[in-house]
């Protein structure tokens, strides 16, 4: 599909590539469309390395991957999407490439989807989950100015998971909950899974993930969603380097999804039919056998022989 689409771009006729995505778009929208996504964006480093580019090029082109993936999402319908945008991990990594992170969010990753009128185009607001205490103050500033500036757009949400693992989410929200115990806010008693996703960096406004793609071939969550994970999330572990994890490759994730979504919504129908009909069956054959002796038998009647006339 990719090269179909590199086809079309390259012709004269350049603008027929929108109108193959208007088609793909609506060839999705037949089906079920899953609520929130969430993308472990990585292979940016090797993508650099791979194209002989520098690592802030790696960097910027998935940058670029995270808006073509997003306008699939928004556009098909998709209500929530989060990305893995930093790790507090990464602070390991060497302190110039945690600058060039940090100098990405401001510069080149939020602004790949706020520039050009996304957010309003796509009446998508931004959210930043994870440890704010780990920002700088210059970059925190900056994030929260777009998250003010974008509180105003409700249809679509976009959380950034910066810096972010989630056991420091499950970590954060058991320290909320006990503080709140101690401030006779919350009784102990009352704690309920519900009260634990209140109190997530999600502050309670995420639904739990249908789709979770990790791209670049690992095959290991890292500490990402572990909760927001659930028991029909599918997991997909990409081996395309998330630079090159575009509009194409987002399509045929959630077509896979969506295929197999409807297929067990079919399989649940059928079972309840089944249930339903077992259920009449058992209620037709289940009324109470009738008292024999209570049964009056028809009169009793002869049969004389009939002799032919001659």
């Amino acid at each position: 599909m990719d090269r179909i689409l590199s086809l079309i771009r390259a012709t004269p006729f350049g603008y027929a590539e929108e109108v193959v995505k208007a088609f793909l778009i609506n060839v999705l929208r037949t089906g079920p469309i899953p609520s929130h996504l969430s993308f472990v964006m990585d292979g940016n480093r090797r993508y650099a390395k791979k194209m002989g580019l520098p690592l802030a090029d790696g960097h910027s082109a998935g940058a670029n991957a995270l808006a073509d993936v997003l306008q699939l999402c928004f556009r098909l319908g998709v209500k929530q999407a989060t990305v893995y945008a930093f790790s507090k991990e990464n602070f390991k990594r060497p302190k110039a490439e945690v600058d060039t992170l940090f100098s990405l969010m401001k510069d080149k990753l939020l602004l790949a989807v706020t520039e050009k009128e996304f957010c309003e185009n796509f009446n998508c607001r931004v959210r930043i989950i994870g440890d704010r205490n780990m920002i700088p103050a210059d970059v925190l500033k900056d994030l929260e100015r777009i998250e003010a500036d974008t509180a105003k757009y409700t249809e679509h949400t976009l959380f950034f998971a910066f810096p972010y693992t989630s056991r420091d989410d499950i970590a954060h929200a058991m320290r909320s909950i006990v503080k709140k115990v101690e401030n006779e806010e919350l009784d102990a008693d009352e704690i309920s899974e519900q009260t634990m996703e209140n109190n997530f960096y999600y502050n309670g406004e995420a639904e739990k993930v249908d789709i979770l793609v990790r791209t670049s071939g690992h095959t290991r969550l890292s500490d990402y969603m572990l909760w927001q994970s659930h028991q029909e999330s599918v997991i997909e572990f990409s081996n395309v380097l998330w630079p090159e994890y575009k509009f194409c490759q987002a399509w045929w994730t959630i077509f896979q999804w969506s295929y197999f979504k409807t297929l067990a919504i079919q399989d649940a129908e059928v079972m309840e039919l089944k249930k339903v009909e077992k259920e009449s069956v058992k209620e037709r054959y289940t009324d109470p056998i009738p008292n024999m002796n209570t049964i009056q038998h028809p009169p009793f009647a002869s049969v004389t022989k009939v002799t032919k006339p001659e």
